[in-house]
């Protein structure tokens, strides 16, 4: 039965549910998985790279944990399986029983309840008696937690439990060295032992044969062969921005802007295919949304195509700003450039950058629409990026894993981790 009731459920059902959880016989074989923290309807990135890595394995209980039963979650072919609301009693009962948590974020983000006007609260489980796994979502470009400006620090560990739980992690997934050292620092105070630098699960669906991909990725795929009709396609895919900054708003193109980005890709034969971050705050448009066209400009955005990595094996060129989907699009050798509009006030006033991009970008960064125009015209016409020594090094810096093995690697420490703590 789900629970709707803020008062009855922070003041009696979650503390009851802590002590009976510190008591509570656990087991190693019954693995909690999350639904994305924010898009309640979908099931995708690591957590469900990794569950499409087990889903058949009888050994292993499943239990994918949502807010929204009604949602179709996509699974198919998978043994010992459930699908249960995180914010009912069977829910927590659920939570209870599952030796093995594998996160998409935090505790606080993936497990809390949320209330009609906002509010949340966190379910506190106990940390000491179960395996815990920060599967987290991408490689970091920005600075994020411990490493963040301040006032984006303080929003962001807002919640005391989410700075506690990191202390408990037995592993944080990793893509590199020097992407280890970064995940280490961000979540101070991990134990740099806990970093498992397996490779990202869900990048599995980048260089995995089509006809191995889960049904609902290999449908999205032909999907967007269909919006594009044959031409080559440009992906942009701009980070968040918090919008509640001044100065910090989408970048807005004008109409004589508009003209001649569709006439560059007419004459290449491209189309435009905009996504932007699936977390929008505020009523600010995204201004490129009012010239679609289904011909030129397409809508690719998280309602349309749930996974990046359709959109990424589809692309022909992918423009960001300081997204870290370009790092994705190294894994598949495909040409990036970035558009810093606002590159000085990111990095003072938002989130910042962990690196600098003259050193981990391996194409041109440009700070303004006509810059922007040369660098495309440029990379469609000569397509000489990817094969530069520049490229090859900034592919070596964040990927010590070039394979579709890497929800795998997950999984065998997780099995060893079973084995030596049972």
């Amino acid at each position: 039965m789900p629970i709707r009731h803020k008062w009855l459920a922070h003041w009696l059902i979650l503390p009851l549910w802590r002590a009976y959880d510190c008591l509570a016989p656990k087991s190693r074989q019954h693995w909690a998985f999350f639904v994305h923290p924010l898009k309640a309807s979908q099931f995708v990135e690591n957590s469900r790279a990794l569950f499409e890595a087990v889903k058949a394995d009888p050994n292993i209980h499943k239990r994918v944990f949502t807010r929204d039963l009604h949602a179709d979650l996509r699974i198919e072919g998978a043994c010992n399986t459930e699908v249960v609301d995180v914010q009912s009693l069977r829910g927590l009962a659920q939570l209870a029983r599952c030796g093995v948590y594998l996160l998409t974020n935090a505790i606080a983000l993936d497990m809390s309840w949320r209330w009609p006007n906002g509010s949340f609260s966190v379910v506190k489980p106990s940390l000491r008696r179960r395996i815990l796994i920060n599967l987290w979502h991408g490689i970091p470009l920005k600075r994020l937690f411990a490493l963040a400006n301040p006032e984006q620090r303080q929003r962001a560990d807002r919640v005391a439990f989410r700075r506690k739980e990191r202390r408990h992690y037995h592993g944080l997934i990793a893509s590199s060295d020097v992407d280890s050292y970064a995940m280490a620092a961000i979540f101070h105070p991990i134990d740099y032992e806990q970093i498992w630098i397996t490779g990202l699960p869900r990048n599995d669906f980048l260089r995995m044969p089509e006809q191995a991909l889960p049904h609902f990725l290999r449908e999205e795929v032909e999907h967007i062969r269909r919006l594009k009709k044959n031409k080559r396609l440009v992906i942009y895919a701009p980070t968040f921005r918090e919008t509640d900054l001044p100065g910090a708003g989408c970048y807005q193109f004008s109409e004589e802007q508009v003209r001649r980005l569709k006439e560059l890709l007419r004459r290449n034969g491209a189309v435009l295919g905009f996504r932007m971050h699936y977390f929008r705050k505020g009523d600010q448009l995204f201004n490129l949304e009012r010239y679609v066209d289904d011909e030129s400009i397409i809508d690719l955005g998280h309602a349309v195509i749930s996974e990046i990595a359709p959109v990424l094996r589809e692309a022909d060129l992918v423009l960001t700003d300081y997204s870290s989907v370009y790092i994705d699009a190294l894994y598949l050798d495909r040409p990036v450039i970035s558009f810093a509009y606002d590159l000085e006030h990111y990095r003072s006033k938002q989130n910042g950058l962990l690196y600098d991009m003259d050193i981990v970008f391996p194409g041109p960064v440009v700070t303004d629409f006509e810059a922007l125009m040369l660098a495309l015209e440029k990379e469609l016409i000569e397509g000489a990026q990817v094969s530069c020594e520049r490229y090859q090094i900034c592919k070596k810096f964040f990927f010590n894993h070039l394979d579709d093995q890497n929800a795998q690697r997950v999984v065998e420490r997780l099995r060893m981790l079973n084995t030596y703590e049972e």
